[in-house]
């Protein structure tokens, strides 16, 4: 046999083994077979039908108390101490008398007041039974008249310069300490004494301008103080400010609690509490979404295909999250499965509770 016929029997023969591995590959072969079932089976997901819930929102800050009422005693006017009527974290009444300055002179000028209304009051009364009679000229009654007024003007005067050299309280509370002592003199700006109304406590605090829509005012709250955290103190608020804060982008707030065993002093801070319902969202399991460079999505199941449905994520819940985007109840949601699916590719469903209650009891049974 000659050479070139050798090459051209070798050559037919290799063109066969070809023609054979690609009709092989392509009809008969594992790989072409594990195409043709891609393209036409469905994959098995697991999956779980969306319910709605409410977003119950739980929210801590931190707040300053103050006592309902509060006040920083000046004297009214400039003088020397005489007496000092109270202790530190006494209890006072409105009115009672705290402070007294040196006011000897203003004494005497309410008694020389006293005395002039005495006098101008005296000179009216005869004036007034002479002058019908025709003893004493009606121009003298007026003028008798005038210096009583002037004379009761003055003695009201002195009376209030004797009243501003004493501190009183304003209103019924408890009593600070003072630096003062016997013999200090003090004026206007000399701050005496710290007076408060510890009966109701306010609390002072923000919240972030994502939450301001959601408090109202005789909404329940719950304050912890930090010098006691495992005292837990029950109120509600009662102001909120009129505008946002724009250096903070926060809502300043009021509440208040009772405090009758006056326990809670003010200035203190407060772990508040606050907890409230939002808007309904559908709840799903943590491993459902998935993410890439557009953010948050789901794959839902419709008429027997894989759609993919953009989320954003409002709030975690113990594995599960609450999400917001087009989606209904009832919808199905794949929890396992979700890797390698495409938009518009054929899905077979399987409730996600029972494909795990069935290996639940395979796992008990060979254990």
């Amino acid at each position: 046999m000659s050479l070139r016929l050798q090459f051209l029997i070798v050559a037919i023969l290799a063109a066969g083994l070809a023609a054979g591995w690609w009709s092989l590959a392509k009809w008969g072969g594992d790989g072409g077979k594990h195409k043709k079932v891609g393209e036409t089976s469905a994959t098995l997901v697991l999956v779980e039908a969306i319910e709605l819930t409410d977003d119950h929102i739980a929210l801590r800050v931190v707040g300053t108390g103050k006592a309902i009422q509060s006040a920083a005693l000046h004297p009214a006017v400039a003088g020397e101490v005489r007496e000092i009527t109270f202790k530190a974290e006494q209890r006072v009444e409105k009115g009672q008398a705290l402070i007294r300055l040196d006011d000897k002179h203003q004494r005497l000028k309410v008694r020389l007041g006293e005395v002039a209304v005495a006098e101008a009051l005296r000179q009216r009364q005869r004036l007034s039974q002479l002058a019908p009679s025709g003893y004493a000229a009606r121009s003298r009654l007026d003028t008798a008249q005038a210096e009583l007024e002037l004379a009761k003007l003055r003695l009201e005067q002195a009376q209030a310069e004797l009243h501003d050299r004493t501190i009183y309280a304003p209103f019924t509370g408890v009593v600070g300490m003072t630096d003062l002592s016997l013999g200090d003199r003090v004026t206007q700006d000399t701050m005496a004494v710290t007076l408060d109304d510890r009966a109701t406590i306010l609390i002072e605090f923000s919240v972030p301008e994502a939450h301001a829509g959601k408090i109202k005012v005789a909404d329940a709250i719950t304050v912890r103080p930090w010098s006691a955290p495992d005292t837990e103190i029950q109120g509600k608020v009662t102001a909120l400010a009129s505008r946002i804060d724009r250096m903070t982008r926060s809502l300043r707030i009021q509440a208040e609690f009772a405090n009758p065993e006056d326990r809670i002093r003010p200035g203190g801070s407060f772990d508040v509490q606050l907890a409230f319902t939002g808007k309904a969202y559908p709840i799903i399991r943590e491993v459902a979404v998935l993410w890439s460079r557009d953010g948050a999505y789901l794959w839902r199941v419709v008429d027997g295909t894989a759609e993919k449905v953009f989320v954003r994520l409002v709030r975690r819940d113990k594995g599960r999250v609450l999400v917001d985007g087009a989606l209904n109840p009832g919808d199905l949601i794949v929890v396992e499965g979700v890797q390698g699916l495409r938009p518009g590719q054929n899905v077979k469903t399987a409730p996600f509770k029972a494909a795990h209650a069935i290996h639940g009891r395979q796992r008990e049974a060979l254990s």
